[in-house]
């Protein structure tokens, strides 16, 4: 049987993160498997610019509303998952993670962009899932996964 002892979920605070972190849940309980919830902060030329400037210390205040959001999140899952911050590219972080720390399977949620935005900036799960050193289950928005449900009925 195939089992699971260290799970990755990524979460950006969306919606469809929210329901990737309940799936990610479920089936660290299921295999007694460890959790790990990471959260990005993506660092960008404009930030980079202004890291030495003390007045707008930036980053501090994003790691701080992170850990808020992260402890949100997390209250009261009975998988009592483990959580981190990373700062860097989105989808490096996170392939950079899943191979340090070993994790036997990334649980993340489609993220939806379209257009240009995705003609410019890609999906970072796509990303993830194309060169992740494990499986990835990918979770769709509530609403599409409950719709998608009730057609098959």
């Amino acid at each position: 049987m195939i089992g699971f002892a260290r799970i990755l979920c990524p979460v950006d605070f969306s919606d469809t993160a929210v329901h990737a972190f309940r799936y990610a849940c479920a089936l660290a309980e299921k295999f007694g498997a460890e959790l790990t919830v990471v959260h990005v902060i993506e660092v960008t030329p404009v930030f980079a610019g202004l890291e030495g400037m003390p007045q707008l210390n930036l980053y501090a205040e994003a790691e701080q509303a992170a850990q808020r959001q992260l402890q949100e999140l997390t209250q009261g899952a009975s998988a009592k998952p483990k959580t981190e911050i990373l700062r860097g590219g989105t989808y490096k972080s996170i392939l950079a993670y899943a191979e340090e720390h070993g994790s036997d399977l990334i649980v993340m949620g489609t993220h939806g962009r379209s257009g240009l935005e995705y003609a410019f900036f890609g999906s970072v799960t796509e990303r993830v899932m194309r060169r992740a050193p494990c499986p990835v289950l990918i979770v769709r928005p509530p609403r599409a996964a409950e719709k998608g449900h009730a057609e098959r009925k």
